[in-house]
């Protein structure tokens, strides 16, 4: 496929933008997106100007009539800019959009990295939202003037509230600041067995070679650091040999068992398996040309249900090369890769994410570009080959991706945040109709079918209570 063979993709979009939201006069980093998945109910109506309304204040309280949380957590997305919070609240047929200022001064602080996460612990929610935050520690005008960095955990410490509204601006009301030495980059969140109880842990990445983790406390709701080799043998290895890593990811499956992988600035790949006890089981390590801008371990098949044969991928992103897959890592580690083509061709490949586009039942691979590029690459079905199915091209630098179904209505829309702002894109409806109508079609054929091979072998029985047999 030729470069200009891509351009025709635009033609037949598989998503169309519906939204932009900027970030006011400021701007985002790399790490300033994250998905939040909430039990707590939402109750804040459409606004009259849906959907470039930004509410900075809660709303007159309602009187709750039904607050028991939701068995199945609903999935929102805060975005980061330099010093303050945009929260996209999923609603049914809508989203609210909730600016949460946290006492960051524009111009003095900078939010380099975002993580939340909600913990159920004794029937109790706690919202926990981690900002890493470099601060001008003199006057701009100084020749003097350093940064000081600082991990801030925000958190519901208090009585659970019933809507998530109400969570998110009551954060401010409680924190932990925690001086950190070295520049801080990606936080991570990961639950962790300690002394039988389950701690929720931040994972946070930093420029002195370290991979720090603030583990909760069992008796207060204050955060402390433990040595992540504890859990982690593969970060107690990173650690030792001062390795800077830029990116981890962390894959929780839901029969237990953990996939961890990080990439570091020099290009060292870790990849790491745990058990269901926790145990590491096997680890890799290799080296490529290129500083490792993100990870990302997936599973190809698009199922809620996870089997044991199911294999692992990973996408590995980098400044200077184009962007890798290493397929079967689960058996075959990192000896088996295969490149993206036209990867390198939008300068750095800066992101990535996984999702099914098409609802064909396999995930698609998304990366994002320093050169303002999004392109989908879809494998051709009994290859190894991936061909692009989709490109789109932005005002800004592509930062971070991720996907749900923002206003409920059953198909997931696409986040894409850029320097500047966040882009919302939702799939293109003709598409989703027809691959809804050649569902129906296959479950009703399916459907007659099994009544006729029933019909059958009720005729059958019917035919063999019938025949007589004469005995002699």
């Amino acid at each position: 496929m030729s470069f200009n063979d891509i351009s025709l993709t635009d033609d037949d979009p598989l998503f169309r933008e519906t939204h932009y939201a900027r970030y006011g006069y400021e701007r985002t980093n790399i790490f300033g997106l994250v998905t939040l998945d909430s039990r707590l109910l939402t109750y804040m109506d459409r606004p009259d100007e849906f959907p470039s309304t930004r509410i900075d204040k809660l709303p007159v309280e309602p009187t709750p009539e039904y607050t028991q949380p939701f068995s199945k957590p609903v999935r929102h997305f805060i975005a980061a800019s330099s010093s303050e919070l945009t929260a996209f609240i999923s609603r049914d047929g809508y989203w609210n959009c909730l600016n949460i200022t946290l006492g960051l001064e524009a111009g003095k602080s900078e939010v380099i990295a975002i993580d939340a996460v909600e913990s159920l612990v004794d029937d109790k929610i706690s919202l926990f939202v981690a900002l890493a935050v470099a601060e001008k520690s003199e006057e701009e005008e100084s020749e003097d003037s350093s940064l000081s960095y600082s991990l801030r955990i925000y958190g519901n410490d208090r009585e659970t509230k019933p809507f998530l509204e109400q969570a998110l601006f009551a954060l401010g009301d409680s924190s932990q600041i925690i001086p950190l030495l070295s520049p801080p980059m990606q936080i991570s969140h990961v639950q962790i067995n300690n002394d039988g109880k389950l701690q929720t842990a931040f994972l946070l990445t930093s420029m002195d070679g370290i991979i720090h983790m603030y583990a909760q406390s069992s008796e207060a709701n204050q955060f402390v650091e433990m040595p992540s080799s504890t859990f982690f043998p593969m970060m107690g290895k990173i650690s030792n040999h001062r390795t800077n890593i830029l990116f981890m990811h962390i894959l929780d499956q839901p029969n237990g068992k953990r996939v961890i992988c990080a990439g570091g600035q020099n290009g060292e790949l870790f990849l790491g398996f745990y058990n269901k006890d926790g145990k590491e089981t096997k680890s890799h390590a290799i080296r490529i040309f290129s500083p490792i801008t993100s990870v990302l371990v997936f599973q190809p098949r698009a199922s809620n249900k996870t089997r044991e044969d199911d294999e692992l991928h990973l996408v590995v992103t980098c400044a200077i090369e184009q962007a890798i897959v290493y397929r079967s890592i689960d058996t075959d580690g990192l000896s088996t890769s295969k490149t993206l083509p036209l990867s390198g061709n939008f300068d750095s490949v800066l992101c990535s994410h996984v999702m099914d586009v098409d609802w064909d039942g396999e995930k698609e691979i998304l990366i994002g570009t320093y050169g303002r590029q999004v392109l989908i690459y879809k494998q051709v079905s009994g290859t190894q080959v991936y061909t692009v199915l989709w490109k789109r091209q932005f005002a800004y630098p592509i930062y971070r991706m991720t996907h749900l179904d923002l206003n409920r209505d059953g198909l997931d829309e696409l986040i894409v945040t850029t320097m500047y702002g966040v882009h919302i894109f939702q799939p293109n409806m003709k598409k989703a109709r027809e691959k809804l109508l050649e569902v129906l079609q296959f479950v009703e054929a399916s459907k007659r079918q099994k009544y006729e091979l029933l019909i059958d072998y009720q005729r059958q029985k019917e035919l063999e209570k019938s025949i007589v047999f004469e005995i002699n």
